[in-house]
C-alpha cells in the first residue's frame, strides 16, 4: 500500500521545505526495508519531474539508495560531532559518547540524499533533442579521471613504464607477466635467485599485483610496494607506502608481514602481521593518521612499543609526526574505507579530507579561500568521472565554489 506520508515528506525534503522533526521521520522511513519499492519509485519520479522521458531502472535506483546507507556521518552537525582522531581519550571508550552505527547513517542520509539525487539528475538529464548530455566544465580546464598507471623497478635498477610496455612477459625477469588491460602484474613461482622489485603508482594512477604466493594487493594513487620475486624462509614480508588493499593467501607456517614506511612518522615504522586476511592500509604523508582497517581475519598492528590486535570491522589509527603513545581503535564502515578499490569515492568528512582524495586521483594541487574548516560532505560518486563532475556534486550542497586553473583547484567558501 502506498504510504502518502512518505511521498509528501520525500518531495518536501527534496525541495528543502521540511522541519528537522519531519526530516528525522523521513530518514527513519528510508531505513525501513518495507518502503524500498516505494522509495525507488519516488527517486524515479524526482529525476523525471522536469518532463523528460528518462526512465530509471530498479537496479540504478537500488544503487542510489544503497549509496545513502553506505555513508557514515562525520561532523555533519554539532549534535553528531564525532571524537577527534589521535587523542588519548580514544584509547578509553566512553560509552556515553558512543552512538550506534545506524544513527550515523541516519544523520548522513539527509546530506547524501540531495548530494546523490542532485548529482544523478545533473549527470543523466537528457536534452529534449539529444539522448546524451555532453558535459562541459564550468570551473576551467577539466581533468579526466586517473587510471591503470604504474612503474616497475627491478633489482638491477631498470624501470619499466607499465602503461607503455608492450611485452606480456618480461624477458629480463622470467615468471613476471604484465596484463595492461587489467592493470595487473602477475608473479609465478620463481625457482631462481630471489630479487626485490618495487611497484609504484603515480598520482592519478592505480595498479594490482599478484604476489609469488598468490596473495593480491591493490595500490591506490601515489603508493609503492616493495616485495621479493619469491618468498623463502619462515616469513613473507613486503614494504609499502601510500595506500594498499591486501588479500593474503593463508599460510599458518609463514606469517605475512607488511612494513609501513611513513615519511612524516617518527620512531619505528608500523608493522602489520597476518596469516590470511583482507585489510587496507593508508599511510599518506599528508594525512594526520596512518590507518589499518580489517575486513576479514585478524591482524596484529605494531608501532614502536605498542601492539594491538584487530577484529573485522575495526580500524587502528596512529598519529603521524610523532612516536606512538598508543594505537587508537575504532569501529568503521569497511565498505566505505575500500570504496576506492571498487572504483568509487565515498566522501564522509571535512572538505579538506575530501580534497586530498581528489588531489591524489586527478593529480591536481588544491588551495583554499576563506574558512572551509566547517564544510563537511557525505556521498558517493564514481572515480571514473572527470573532476568537474565530482566538483559539481560537492557544490550542489551549497556554501562552496570551485575553480580550476593551471592544474590547481581553488576551493572558496561562499557563506
Amino acid at each position: 500500500m502506498q504510504n502518502q506520508r512518505l511521498d509528501d515528506l520525500f518531495f518536501r525534503y527534496c525541495e528543502k521545505n521540511i522541519t528537522d522533526e519531519e526530516r528525522d521521520e523521513l530518514m527513519t522511513m528510508l531505513l525501513a526495508d518495507d518502503n524500498r519499492e516505494q522509495i525507488n519509485s519516488l527517486i524515479d519520479q524526482f529525476i523525471r519531474r522536469d518532463g523528460t522521458k528518462h526512465s530509471l531502472s530498479h537496479e540504478t535506483a537500488d544503487d542510489i539508495l544503497s549509496s545513502i546507507f553506505s555513508a557514515t556521518a562525520h561532523a555533519i552537525s554539532s549534535r553528531d560531532t564525532m571524537e577527534e582522531v589521535g587523542t588519548e581519550q580514544e584509547a578509553e571508550p566512553d560509552e556515553t559518547r558512543t552512538r550506534p552505527l545506524w544513527l550515523f547513517k541516519l544523520a548522513a542520509a539527509s546530506v547524501v540524499l540531495l548530494l546523490v539525487y542532485g548529482g544523478y539528475r545533473w549527470l543523466n538529464r537528457p536534452l529534449p533533442s539529444q539522448p546524451v548530455v555532453v558535459m562541459q566544465s564550468v570551473y576551467g580546464d577539466d581533468v579526466r579521471a586517473g587510471g591503470n598507471k604504474a612503474s616497475l623497478t627491478l633489482s638491477d635498477g631498470q624501470t619499466y613504464d607499465l602503461s607503455t610496455i608492450t611485452e606480456g612477459i618480461l624477458s629480463t625477469q622470467p615468471g613476471t607477466k604484465i596484463d595492461k588491460s587489467k592493470g595487473e602484474v602477475i608473479y609465478g613461482k620463481n625457482a631462481g635467485t630471489v630479487a626485490y622489485n618495487v611497484l609504484r603508482t603515480p598520482l592519478g594512477g592505480q595498479y594490482k599485483i599478484v604476489l609469488p604466493d598468490g596473495s593480491r594487493a591493490w595500490l591506490n594513487a601515489g603508493s609503492s610496494l616493495k616485495y621479493p620475486t619469491a618468498f623463502t624462509g619462515d616469513q613473507r614480508g613486503v614494504e609499502m607506502s601510500g595506500e594498499v588493499y591486501f588479500e593474503i593467501e593463508p599460510d599458518k607456517t609463514r606469517p605475512f608481514q607488511v612494513r609501513v614506511v611513513g615519511k612524516n612518522v617518527k620512531g619505528k615504522d608500523m608493522e602489520i602481521t597476518v596469516l590470511g586476511t583482507h585489510f587496507n592500509i593508508s599511510s599518506y604523508g599528508d594525512e594526520p593518521t596512518m590507518q589499518t582497517t580489517l575486513l576479514e581475519g585478524s591482524v596484529r598492528v605494531n608501532k614502536d612499543e605498542v601492539t594491538k590486535v584487530l577484529t573485522p570491522g575495526q580500524q587502528a589509527r596512529v598519529a603521524t609526526g610523532e612516536a606512538a603513545r598508543d594505537i587508537s581503535i575504532k569501529t568503521v564502515d569497511t565498505e566505505s574505507v575500500v570504496a576506492w578499490k571498487e572504483g568509487r569515492f565515498e566522501f564522509n568528512g571535512n572538505i579538506r579530507e575530501i580534497m586530498r582524495q581528489i588531489s591524489r586521483w586527478y593529480d591536481l594541487d588544491v588551495k583554499y579561500e576563506g574558512n572551509v574548516e566547517r564544510k563537511s560532505f557525505a556521498g558517493t560518486i564514481s572515480r571514473k568521472n572527470n573532476v568537474s563532475e565530482v566538483l559539481k556534486m560537492l557544490e550542489m550542497t551549497g556554501g562552496i565554489q570551485f575553480r580550476i586553473d593551471d592544474r590547481k583547484i581553488t576551493v572558496k567558501n561562499t557563506d
